[in-house]
């Protein structure tokens, strides 16, 4: 779910946000009562955390604002003052509740599950269809009774895509309400993650539900790249009987969201050749610090970068030597206009930070940084372009040693050759 913080302290906004996005909500912070009042009418908001000394134009002003444009937002102000009359003031324009300052951030988040779950003014909390139920407050998913373990961003999506059923939703929106990002990259990170999710929950053992909620996804028209978009599922037609059709494969056969278009580029073996000697040419200084490797592969050339040089551990943000080494590349790869598919890979160690909730998720994160990279500082075409996250399923050596894991941990820029499929996952690379 996501959530308006608007808090003047910048600190207390940023532990606010922290505390959370630890805690599962999309939040979206901001220090100006004007952003606040703006923010609150152009978005949807499961509740909005709202702190008294606001500036410009103020608490009071915020409270009235957002509360007459939005009935039922719940508002939960953070106040340091102490006179029962600012309280009642500041309740009687339309907050819902009130938390003191200084306060505990287990009772605060309490607090906002109680109003999010209270009647009245929440939005709906549980989201169903048939026997497939969705609970936004308590972020459980059931079927038939059965509870179902999703990952924060599994349960975000599945709960984005439920939520606007009947409605025709692009990546772009996806991207924006489940990730937090405000680019379209146009490229297949969106579909990876359904099939990875899929994937996930078949792995859990919970039956045929990863081909219901991937046919369901497809219904809701979340693939805005294929030819033949799928009917928006409605109402009327979201029978668990849509659902069970891709039990017999038929619908995954036609499934092809997130391929580049047709017409893209490719690339003659003898260009190849070339490329890689041209390749290894421009990054021979990275080559022999060990932070690059150029192989050639039946797929095509593979440029694996490293973590070592490229990332801080567990981070998706690139060193300054990155930027230099990734224009070498593009100084190479671009004017081939080949198809480049840019694929994300961990060791098998499980992450443990507060940002990324499993090696899936960074290593998607960081393909798609780099994807974002090539679009906007380099002006590759997006359609030459796709992001794949594969976590820790392909290793290229073994992670028994230190020095196993640091090579699997690496991000891996393919240059496709014309056989070579721009949207099939990773292989061994031995």
């Amino acid at each position: 779910m996501r959530i308006l913080v608007a808090e003047s302290d910048t600190a207390l906004g940023t532990f606010l946000q922290r505390g959370f996005d630890a805690e599962d909500y999309v939040v979206d912070l901001t220090t100006d009562g004007e952003e606040a009042k703006s923010m609150a009418q152009q978005r949807e908001y499961a509740a909005a955390i709202l702190d008294v000394n606001l500036p410009k134009p103020g608490i009071l002003d915020v409270v009235r604002e957002v509360r007459t444009r939005r009935q039922h937002l719940p508002i939960l102000v953070l106040s340091n003052r102490t006179r029962p009359e600012d309280r009642v003031q500041v309740l009687d324009l339309g907050a819902d509740d009130i938390v003191l300052k200084p306060f505990a951030f287990s009772e605060l988040s309490a607090r906002v599950r109680a109003l999010v779950r209270r009647g009245g003014r929440t939005p709906e909390t549980i989201l169903q269809i048939e026997d497939l139920e969705l609970n936004r407050v308590e972020h459980k998913v059931r079927r038939a009774g059965r509870t179902i373990d999703l990952t924060p961003k599994e349960f975000s999506l599945l709960e984005y895509l439920m939520r606007n059923a009947g409605k025709h939703v692009t990546r772009a929106q996806i991207i924006e309400h489940v990730w937090n990002l405000s680019f379209d990259t146009m490229t297949n990170v969106v579909d990876v993650y359904i099939n990875y999710s899929s994937a996930q929950v078949d792995n859990r053992k919970a039956g045929k539900l990863a081909m219901a909620i991937q046919t369901a996804f497809s219904q809701m028209g979340a693939f805005d790249s294929v030819s033949t978009k799928p009917n928006v599922l409605t109402p009327e037609n979201a029978s668990l009987s849509n659902f069970r059709a891709i039990q017999d494969g038929r619908a995954f056969e036609a499934f092809e969201g997130g391929k580049p278009a047709a017409d893209a580029a490719t690339t003659n073996d003898d260009d190849m050749a070339q490329t890689q000697k041209d390749l290894e040419e421009a990054l021979s200084s990275q080559i022999h610090a060990h932070t690059v490797s150029v192989t050639s592969t039946r797929e095509g050339i593979v440029v694996s970068l490293r973590e070592l040089g490229f990332f801080d551990s567990g981070s998706t943000s690139l060193e300054p030597t990155a930027i230099s080494t990734l224009g070498n590349f593009v100084k190479v790869a671009g004017p081939l206009q080949a198809r480049i598919r840019i694929e994300g890979h961990t060791d098998n160690i499980p992450i443990h930070n507060g940002r990324f909730d499993s090696n899936w998720e960074l290593s998607t994160a960081r393909a798609t940084e780099i994807t974002k990279l090539f679009i906007t500082k380099y002006s590759i075409a997006p359609q030459r372009l796709s992001a794949s996250g594969y976590g820790e399923y392909y290793p290229v050596v073994s992670n028994d040693s230190p020095q196993g894991r640091a090579t699997n941990r690496r991000v891996d820029l393919v240059i496709l050759s014309s056989n070579a499929d721009s949207s099939a996952p990773a292989k061994s690379r031995h």
